[in-house]
């Protein structure tokens, strides 16, 4: 069995926190587990930092306290891995960073989960990340809704073969002519869009996926993604080719 190299954990928490940062995790929005199934979340403030005088004052974002957070990515650590070893018959050389953003809400359910910055290139992975960071339990954050960022790069290990790195001018052609209908999946969105791909050694897409800065581009990268996934590209050789463009 092929083995998989250590998750590398780099946590920052964008939580109004003066605190300097830990680790972080992903995941797409669902519904909240029904109260009856999920152990009790701490309350609000029985973890919650104190202040001078008895005075709270809350900004726009909450806090939540890193040992809870560290916790709820350390028990979300086995759906992860499995999210990225499930997809390595599949595209075996697949590899990357992937870097989240969590927003919790004043109940302790996740609101969204994004894949902001991701290097990973298969939408499939991203996504079930993103389902299992939905899932995570961090507790009632503390003076309002909370921010998690947080990232992990994963490969197949030491004996993996890599993608050969193209450089994005290899698909400068393509991207012209496929102007009109990424401009349609835009639908007049002028957010930052970066995709990943791999070309096969067939010359199709073996796989793609996207950075998505928020949750309102999720659709826009989904149609994009499509769209790309249908590419003929040129041939890489025997070997996969993987690179990162920028969308118009």
């Amino acid at each position: 069995m092929r083995a998989i190299t250590p998750l590398a954990f780099l946590c920052l928490f964008g939580c109004g926190s003066a605190s300097p940062p830990p680790p972080q995790v992903v995941a797409q929005r669902e519904a909240p587990r029904a109260p009856t199934s999920e152990p009790a979340r701490p309350r609000a403030g029985s973890d919650c930092p104190t202040h001078a005088g008895g005075m709270s004052i809350e900004g726009q974002l909450g806090t939540l306290p890193q040992p809870r957070v560290r916790a709820a990515l350390h028990a979300a650590e086995a759906q992860l891995t499995a999210c990225f070893t499930q997809r390595l018959e599949a595209i075996p050389c697949l590899s990357g960073r992937v870097g989240f953003k969590i927003r919790v809400g004043t109940d302790g359910a996740v609101r969204w989960v994004m894949p902001t910055s991701s290097t990973m290139g298969d939408r499939d992975t991203e996504r079930c990340m993103q389902q299992a960071l939905a899932h995570a339990d961090f507790g009632l954050p503390c003076g309002g809704e909370a921010e998690i960022t947080w990232a992990m790069e994963l490969d197949g290990g030491p004996d993996a073969r890599p993608a050969t790195e193209w450089p994005p001018s290899r698909l400068n052609t393509l991207l012209r002519q496929r102007r009109a209908a990424l401009a349609a999946c835009r639908n007049g969105s002028t957010a930052a869009l970066a995709v990943t791909l791999y070309a096969a050694p067939d010359a199709s897409v073996a796989t793609a996926g996207a950075s998505i800065p928020e949750p309102e581009v999720e659709a826009v990268a989904d149609c994009v993604l499509r769209e790309v996934r249908a590419w003929r590209l040129p041939s890489p050789g025997s070997w996969y080719a993987r690179t990162t463009v920028n969308i118009p």
